[in-house]
């Protein structure tokens, strides 16, 4: 009886973990997936609608609306929301311009120099902070490189990072030269992709090549298109480390984006229920715009 009972729990258990292996595997992943994202987003939402007092020891208030409604009358919000769009728009239109260039330049012959992908490539493998601080000293106004490329060339030097004019534009270059990598190995990918027989076609037919490039070339990459600059978007409406390092938000604001501002009224300003109001409107507009995006797209099929 007790080894016909002893079977019949070992049968039982090995049917138990078989059913339940997959998640008892997926259970220490899911457990860190909680712990760094789903409490701080729920710390987020609490911390939005209440007023945290910089004093630990005094208990926090509800607000409800208030820090939301806070965001209207703020200028240094509409600053950073104004500055964070210009970049955005600027910055991702020239990366997915200059990307599909060089793709469809060298769609034909990349197969022949493989070390040019891996040097293209190389920007994009940089940690931000390492890209800041390296554009940080090309931009340097007295001893850096792009000064004194102007100097031997007889134009007048330039305070690149430290101008009004010129601070936003130096930070979409530095941002570009890092992330056009990026858009290119998407469009090479999917130029290599594409069928050959409508080409070959489009060529019997006398399509120029220019035709064939609005005919069969966009429509076929309007799904890598899609992904390329929704992904590029959703990561340049939270640029921090470039313009931290590079500009500080500077000069006169003129490249404080929102992330910085965050930054900036959590950690100088002790606010941290107002920032947390913040990073909400970030997240809600980045939502309310990939999901704007995702069906203009299929409606555009």
């Amino acid at each position: 009886m007790t080894v016909s009972a002893g079977a019949k729990f070992g049968n039982s258990f090995e049917r138990w973990l078989e059913l339940h292996l997959r998640v008892l595997m997926l259970a220490p992943a899911m457990l860190v997936l909680l712990t760094l994202t789903i409490f701080p987003s729920i710390y987020m939402i609490v911390a939005a609608v209440t007023r945290i007092s910089p004093n630990p020891d005094l208990p926090w208030q509800f607000a409800g609306a208030d820090n939301f409604l806070r965001l209207l009358t703020d200028e240094q919000f509409h600053v950073g929301l104004w500055n964070t769009l210009l970049f955005t728009v600027f910055a991702v239109s020239t990366e997915f311009l200059l990307g599909l260039g060089l793709a469809l330049l060298l769609d034909r012959y990349i197969r022949r120099l493989n070390f040019l992908k891996t040097v293209l490539m190389l920007p994009m493998m940089l940690p931000p902070v390492a890209v800041a601080i390296t554009w940080k000293l090309i931009y340097e106004p007295q001893f850096g490189v792009l000064n004194e490329i102007m100097f031997r060339l007889g134009l007048p030097l330039q305070a690149w990072a430290g101008d009004v004019r010129l601070a936003m534009f130096s930070v979409i270059v530095a941002d570009v030269w890092q992330w056009t990598p990026f858009m290119f190995l998407l469009m090479l990918a999917g130029l290599a992709s594409l069928p050959d027989e409508p080409y070959e076609a489009a060529a019997i037919d006398g399509a120029s090549a220019w035709r064939q490039f609005w005919d069969l070339t966009l429509p076929f990459l309007k799904p890598i298109i899609a992904i390329a600059l929704l992904l590029r978007i959703m990561d340049a409406l939270r640029l921090f480390d470039l313009v931290f390092i590079l500009t500080g938000g500077g000069p006169a604001d003129r490249t404080k984006t929102l992330s910085l501002y965050i930054y900036q009224v959590a950690y100088r300003f002790a606010d941290p229920s107002y920032a947390a109001a913040i990073s909400l409107f970030v997240l809600f507009m980045t939502v309310a715009f990939s999901t704007w995006f995702i069906k203009r797209m299929r409606l555009a099929d």
